[in-house]
């Protein structure tokens, strides 16, 4: 007997959905598009946010938020339009899509920024591309080209950055960059981030401390602050990041204080031996 999913407004999913025993139900361009329009269509009637998504030959990935609508609903609707409008297209009948969709819960935010570069960077891993802005059937122009439009680009670029140009810059820099999947319980999340944020601002331990902590001396402490990329001060802006996380700080002010980018950043919080999610 399967589980039932739990859902609850405001969850946020990566989802999953592959065609009937492996099948390309996504051959044609046509048949990309009219998906893509079911996604648009569905943030307009089932008021989901959607932070991404790419289309592949047989399957799809979105991140999304429900905030009307329950999963199960949103999927549906989807997944019977697309199913009806697939049959009708090919002449044929029956399954379209195999078994359930798959759900994985995002917990926090920052595992949004991992989330949405391994789905971006799908058809570079599948070999269709060599870059992800080359690859028309995904999200990732509403990010690159700042687009306005059905997907929700806010989110991710103002945990990058707050200012706009810049967190452009980041998420292209973030994208080009050929790196393991990193699942979400190895990300650090909301509830270490807010642990860390129960005192008063005031009461944080300053970055100097936090980056003293980590074993510097003085000249290596120096080294850091003005961007140096020696390997061997690598570890401790590693264990520097982390603590500072911890300590409720945000990537941006972390990076600004090491002259490093929120993505050098992001990179020293989730640096972890992972297993790439298969796509």
């Amino acid at each position: 007997m399967r589980r039932g999913r739990v859902e609850y407004p405001g969850a946020m999913y990566h989802v999953i959905h592959r065609g009937n025993n492996r099948e390309n139900v996504f051959e044609r361009s046509e048949d990309k598009n009219y998906l893509i329009e079911q996604l648009r269509n569905s943030v307009a009637v089932d008021g989901i946010e959607l932070f991404a998504y790419v289309v592949m030959g047989n399957h799809y990935h979105l991140a999304l938020r429900t905030c009307v609508e329950p999963l199960s609903k949103v999927m549906h609707r989807i997944n019977t339009r697309y199913g009806l409008y697939y049959n009708r297209a090919m002449e044929r009948t029956g399954h379209v899509f195999e078994g359930r969709y798959k759900a994985i819960p995002v917990n926090n935010e920052r595992y949004l920024i991992a989330l949405v570069k391994y789905i971006h960077r799908n058809p570079v891993r599948a070999g269709i591309c060599n870059s992800v802005g080359d690859y028309p059937w995904s999200s990732d122009h509403f990010y690159r080209k700042l687009e306005a439009g059905f997907v929700e680009n806010s989110l991710l670029l103002n945990i990058l950055s707050g200012d706009r140009k810049k967190s452009v810059q980041e998420y292209s820099l973030l994208m080009d960059q050929d790196e393991k999947y990193v699942p979400e319980e190895q990300i650090i999340t909301t509830s270490d981030i807010q642990e860390g944020r129960k005192d008063k601002k005031t009461n944080r331990k300053l970055l100097d401390e936090i980056l003293i902590e980590t074993g510097v001396n003085n000249d290596e402490l120096e080294l850091i602050k003005i961007g140096s990329r020696m390997r061997r001060l690598s570890v401790a802006k590693e264990i520097y990041s982390k603590n500072a996380m911890k300590e409720g700080y945000s990537m941006e002010e972390i990076a600004q204080h090491i002259n490093i980018s929120a993505v050098a950043v992001f990179k020293y919080i989730n640096k972890q031996e992972g297993d790439k999610l298969k796509s």
